[in-house]
């Protein structure tokens, strides 16, 4: 049975499998997949965070109902101790925050969301349940302290910042539960309160290992995930793109090549007298010569919406972006340079002493659909080869 390195050996060359050979011990990616991975993990838990924001304006709504009963607030109004107007301009303040986070939240935008705002919303509850143990203690009100624990696990839940994130969040809370103990407690209450917050402190350390062992994984499913769609999408032996991804691009290129009225161009190619090359040289070397086409091949696909392929065997295609009739016959001729500048040897062709290919190449037309468009340039390869080989025949 292969082990797991055997298994990454065995994957063709590709930034996912790169990283996962490398390591992420740091919980960090190269640069460009690390956006990717944000991008990734920001619409994952998406829901979970609001779920979570939901979750904790429901939870301090209950709190505050449960003041206005345990607390005889409406008998009492509206003379109450200073301590319990604070208690309640702190409830009032978190249950706004929490609020306007949760129309953001479901407004449909996320532009006004980001790790910025979780950071704020997250200390402010930090601080709020804190003043709120204060100033129950303040009141001689019983209140389980156990709740400020319950904020340590908040601080390293899943919304959407990263675990650097959450090791400065947390570093942040521990000053905002210390301090104000210390400035609004009695002394006498001090020694019970620095206590829990030394609990507080461990609870920290020990949400922060779970947090970076969930981190890890969630970023090792991420590359697993990439990886299965990379090889789902592209051929194992050059590492082009694969039919099956060439299909749902043609027609996506086509559509906005209608929108932004954009030339889009196809270009299919299939490499000659290729059966009598494997049966001359092996099909090791076979393969070799479609990974050198394979690589030429991709050097010409420069924009990010054109596309290099294998369609399989020997076939490949290419698929070219705003270009024009003139561009795409310099490409031709280009591509066709470069192949005999690569000089790959082919004794057993008819038609040179080295690999050549033969090429199909045309502008799609106005409301040319992509199965119109491959038929067509599928019969300008044909001709080609009736043609005598090596050659381009443009549509």
């Amino acid at each position: 049975m292969h082990s797991a390195s055997e298994a990454l050996r065995s994957i063709p060359e590709n930034r996912y499998a790169e990283q996962l050979r490398r390591g992420f011990r740091f919980l960090r990616f190269s640069q460009p997949l690390e956006c990717e991975y944000h991008q990734y993990i920001s619409k994952v838990q998406a829901r979970y965070q609001k779920i979570a924001v939901v979750l904790g304006l429901g939870i301090w709504m209950i709190f505050t109902l449960v003041d206005l009963l345990r607390l005889d607030l409406w008998q009492r109004f509206p003379d109450y101790p200073a301590p319990l107007w604070a208690l309640l301009l702190v409830r009032c303040s978190i249950i706004l925050t929490l609020f306007l986070l949760t129309l953001l939240l479901f407004n449909g935008s996320r532009k006004h969301y980001g790790p910025q705002v979780i950071t704020v919303t997250l200390l402010s509850l930090v601080l709020g349940t804190t003043l709120t143990i204060i100033f129950y203690q303040n009141l001689n009100v019983p209140i389980s302290n156990s709740v400020l624990l319950l904020m340590a696990i908040t601080l390293f839940f899943p919304l959407g910042l990263s675990f650097r994130s959450n090791l400065l969040l947390a570093a942040a809370s521990l000053p905002l539960v210390v301090l104000p103990g210390l400035w609004l407690l009695a002394q006498a209450q001090q020694v019970d309160y620095l206590r829990l917050c030394f609990i507080f402190g461990l609870a920290l350390l020990i949400c922060a290992m779970g947090a970076y062992v969930r981190d890890h994984t969630q970023r090792e499913q991420f590359l697993l995930l990439q990886l299965l769609d990379w090889q789902a999408n592209h051929d194992p032996l050059t590492t082009l793109n694969n039919r099956r991804s060439f299909t749902q691009h043609l027609d996506v290129a086509l559509r906005q090549g209608r929108r932004e009225s954009a030339k889009v161009a196809l270009l299919m190619l299939d490499i000659d007298h290729f059966k009598r090359f494997n049966d001359h040289y092996g099909h090791q070397v076979g393969d070799d010569a479609l990974r050198q086409v394979g690589k030429l091949l991709q050097s010409f696909a420069r924009r990010p919406m054109d596309m290099a392929v294998r369609l399989g065997g020997e076939e490949f295609a290419l698929l070219l972006y705003e270009c024009d009739a003139d561009q795409l016959q310099a490409l031709g001729e280009a591509l066709r340079n470069g192949l005999a500048t690569l000089n790959i040897p082919h004794s057993a062709s008819p038609t040179a002493n080295h690999l050549t290919v033969s090429m199909g190449a045309r502008l799609a037309k106005d409301g040319e659909s992509s199965e119109e468009l491959y038929r067509r340039v599928d019969r300008l390869l044909y001709q080609a080869k009736q043609a005598g080989r090596n050659h381009l025949t443009l549509g």
